[in-house]
């Protein structure tokens, strides 16, 4: 086993689905297990899809990994571990284990593709028309987004393969600074607009709606907010109000409770009335919002949702993290963050997961952005919230932390570059299909959709992904493409 696997949580990637493009359903699946490597240098399941293969077949959290398909797993890199669990969908995988001090056993397991919730169907939703997100704030609008610096247009990609564009997203507030690189496959349209909301302490939000005209595929972010209740003060506080910067509002258990509460009067509308028709929970990701957070609670969860308002069945996938502190004086605070949904007729969300996962994943505020916003924190509790809420005001603050901006986003920027691989390690378990590979100019890591063979990008940050073995983007064009070297998901 390659050393640097470390904490491997491969379960998405042997569930990966390779044919995003593909009319057909999924051809690649996986067992539905999560990896992860002891001290010792053996290779455990460390988690389950309920009702994955794996589970099905009684394997259990703790069983450590002889050999897959008879490949011997200490033989095995943690790419090459990926790839031998990963396999067509109702094919077999044979793999060999061993629970406690008990004899080895074997299992026969047939793959599936288990990108969605368990018990989820091929499911409904019909696209929202547009709408305006939760006051505060304003709908979004045309995206100030730029593409880089003009240069003579790369050839088409043939038609099996797929291109990922760079866009960024502008910040007018913060001096116009960029706020958010991300990619977006070819084609796809992009709204949004960064929302400050300078007398809360959550301070802002991104609205950004990414969507393919074609297929109606969307991806959305959606508002977030910071929430305080006590029932110490009887009249002096009402559902709504803004308390300290935060909404009062008592904490929410239920998370579909908290959209059809919070999300369905305004930002989703069409999901109002309607409950999910599964939940999958991501106890992982639960932990890595709170790690900073010593006593708090949380819960992440996706939501799916199903209705057909005009006859054509679409569906919903609503993902959401609510983290909870402890009770202190009667005091409760609570948080949702890392908001985000999905939506497409019926079937689309299921056979473009790994893309969906891969736009999402790829979608990085700049540490420039991140040093504003530290610096907006920081009048927030200096109690500035009024001078911050005139727009000039705010503007000329700003400019007198210019430079402390620029070095805390140089310092954000470094921790960033240390920090990816133990983020994705905590992600990798959830990212349906998704490959980490290895931006040749920047030297960060990228998320990619699984099942293609050839991967490029360009110095304008192009990606094409193509399935054709020896595809290479550079024969007939004047661009120069670059091939992308996939990363080890646990290198250090």
């Amino acid at each position: 086993m390659d050393p640097l696997l470390a904490t491997l949580l491969c379960a998405s990637l042997a569930l990966a689905f390779a044919s995003v493009w593909q009319s057909g359903p999924p051809t690649i699946g996986g067992a539905g297990f999560g990896l992860k490597q002891a001290p010792d240098g053996r290779v455990l399941i460390d988690s389950l899809a309920p009702g994955g293969p794996a589970d099905l077949a009684g394997l259990r959290p703790g069983d450590w990994l002889i050999a897959v398909n008879g490949l011997p797993v200490a033989s095995l890199s943690g790419t090459q571990l990926v790839d031998a669990i990963r396999g067509p969908v109702g094919s077999q995988l044979q793999l060999v284990y061993a629970r406690g001090n008990a004899q080895p056993g074997q299992v026969v397991v047939t793959r599936a593709a288990l990108g969605v919730p368990p018990g989820a169907q091929p499911l409904p939703f019909h696209p929202a028309p547009p709408h305006a997100p939760p006051s505060p704030g304003a709908a979004p609008h045309p995206l100030p987004f730029h593409p880089p610096a003009p240069m003579q247009p790369s050839a088409p990609p043939p038609p099996s393969a797929l291109r990922l564009l760079p866009r960024t997203l502008e910040d007018p507030a913060a001096g116009g600074r960029t706020a958010l690189h991300f990619l977006v496959p070819e084609g796809w349209q992009a709204q949004g607009h960064i929302a400050w909301l300078h007398e809360l302490s959550v301070l802002a939000n991104l609205r950004l709606r990414l969507s393919d005209p074609r297929t109606g595929l969307t991806v959305e972010w959606l508002p977030t907010m910071h929430f305080a209740y006590t029932n110490q003060l009887p009249g002096l506080a009402y559902p709504g109000q803004n308390w300290m910067g935060a909404l009062f509002a008592p904490p929410e258990s239920d998370p579909a409770r908290f959209v059809e509460g919070f999300w369905a009067p305004q930002a989703l509308p069409h999901l109002r009335g309607r409950p999910p028709v599964a939940r999958q929970d991501f106890p992982r990701l639960a932990q890595l919002a709170t790690a900073k957070d010593p006593g708090w609670q949380a819960q992440t969860v996706r939501l799916r949702y199903t209705f057909d308002p005009q006859g054509q069945p679409w569906e919903e996938d609503v993902t959401f993290t609510l983290a909870y502190a402890p009770m202190a004086g009667g005091m409760a605070m609570w948080n949702v963050q890392s908001a985000t949904t999905c939506r497409a007729p019926r079937g689309e969300l299921d056979r473009n997961a790994a893309l969906l996962e891969a736009v999402l994943q790829n979608a990085h505020f700049t540490p420039e952005w991140l040093a504003t916003y530290s610096i907006v924190r920081q009048l927030f509790r200096q109690g500035l919230a009024q001078q911050m809420a005139d727009t000039a005001a705010f503007g000329r603050a700003l400019q007198q932390y210019n430079a402390h901006i620029q070095q805390l986003g140089q310092q954000l920027h470094e921790e960033r570059m240390h920090s990816f691989d133990r983020i994705a390690e905590s992600h990798r378990e959830y990212l349906a299909g998704v490959e980490t590979y290895t931006n040749p100019y920047t030297q960060q890591g990228m998320y990619l959709p699984a099942g293609y063979t050839e991967q490029w990008m360009n110095a304008r940050g192009e990606v094409i992904l193509s399935p054709s073995p020896g595809f290479n983007p550079n024969v007939g064009d004047t661009t120069h493409w670059l091939k992308l070297e996939r990363r080890n998901p646990m290198r250090s």
